[in-house]
């Protein structure tokens, strides 16, 4: 009995022997492992940058807003302190517009970055 279940077990094992179906298909799969990893570490690095330049350009155009009104300057006849409001709004929009498109991008990518 002991004979006629090895003989099974090495007829599945033989039966389940695995071929490449390349020679450098360990070498293609592995290198594209690496460089997926390598992506993934990128995207990171860029969104922290991404985060960086979005919090310095929104603190640049909010000295900006309140250092305008500050000149005694005219635009095509206009007196800039009039053009405060409008630039701050404009520069409100853009904040808060690209604030959220940074919090879905950052969602986004630790929903991808979670195992499983």
């Amino acid at each position: 009995m002991d004979e006629l279940n090895d003989k099974k077990l090495k007829a599945l094992l033989r039966d389940s022997k695995l071929e490449m179906p390349f020679s450098d298909f360990e070498d293609k799969m592995m290198l594209r492992v690496k460089t997926e990893l390598n992506g993934k570490q990128s995207i990171t690095k860029n969104l922290r940058l991404s985060w960086l330049f979005f919090v310095l350009g929104s603190v640049f155009g909010v000295i900006v807003s309140i250092t305008l009104p500050m000149f005694q300057i005219e635009l095509g006849g206009i007196d800039i302190k009039n053009l405060r409001y409008p630039v701050m709004a404009v520069i409100l929009f853009v904040i808060i517009w690209q604030l959220e498109e940074m919090i879905k991008l950052t969602v986004r990518q630790k929903k991808q970055d979670r195992p499983g």
